[in-house]
């Protein structure tokens, strides 16, 4: 089962699905949190060993390549991050909880100007999710978080001095994107502004009644087969 948690810079998704993560093994639900900088440096990705950076420096990279190789780029990480741990690398049967997967990058590179019907067919090759969890936060709310802290010209329109004009501009056009696919996609929205604990919760509280629903499932369907 593939959860992806999505949303715009500032919405909390690397933090919510660390503590949701934390959360869910606590209970007792097998999990693995994965986001696309777990490949770089890291000997469970034989087949990315080309990446030799440390993370600051691949994000900055990365920011500097043309928009068409760079989400080509971003795309094939995230996948790679996914499917292409070495064997035995992975935990049989864990929920796979991804941090971001391709929405906000996707929908990002929407924004500097790529062709959303390509952008589109690019991301319909990636395995699908079983369920996506939609943190949704207006851009002026997003500010606030991350002004003073983590700010990168990525995500303000490629302005160096990633003012607050060009991150509202720039997070504005990629909110419109992920609203659009959120009513087209039937996302889970939750509103990321609420406490960090209640956002938390409804994304345990989700993720375990899609695995106790599986498991319903998969009873009915061996006692069936059994009759």
């Amino acid at each position: 089962m593939i959860v992806s948690v999505a949303g715009t810079d500032g919405a909390g998704k690397s933090t919510v699905t660390r503590l949701a993560a934390e959360r869910l093994t606590r209970a007792g639900v097998p999990i693995e949190r994965v986001e696309r900088w777990d490949i770089v440096d890291n000997p469970r990705y034989p087949a990315a060993r080309l990446l030799r950076p440390d993370v600051p420096t691949a994000r900055t990279c990365v920011a500097d390549m043309p928009a068409g190789p760079r989400f080509l780029f971003l795309m094939w990480s995230i996948d790679m991050a996914l499917v292409g741990r070495a064997p035995g690398n992975g935990r049989d049967g864990a929920v796979t909880l991804l941090d971001g997967y391709w929405m906000k990058h996707a929908a990002s590179e929407i924004a500097y100007g790529l062709d959303r019907a390509w952008v589109e067919s690019v991301v319909a090759g990636l395995p699908p999710s079983r369920t996506v969890v939609y943190l949704r936060l207006e851009p002026e709310e997003a500010w606030e978080r991350k002004v003073g802290r983590d700010l990168v010209p990525y995500e303000c329109a490629m302005d160096p001095a990633c003012s607050r004009e060009s991150f509202l501009t720039h997070q504005r056009r990629i909110l419109d994107v992920l609203d659009s696919w959120a009513s087209r996609f039937g996302w889970l929205e939750i509103d990321a502004a609420q406490a960090l604990d209640t956002v938390v919760d409804h994304v345990v509280t989700h993720v375990a009644g899609r695995v106790t629903d599986d498991a319903h499932r998969a009873a009915s369907a061996a006692e069936t087969g059994a009759r």
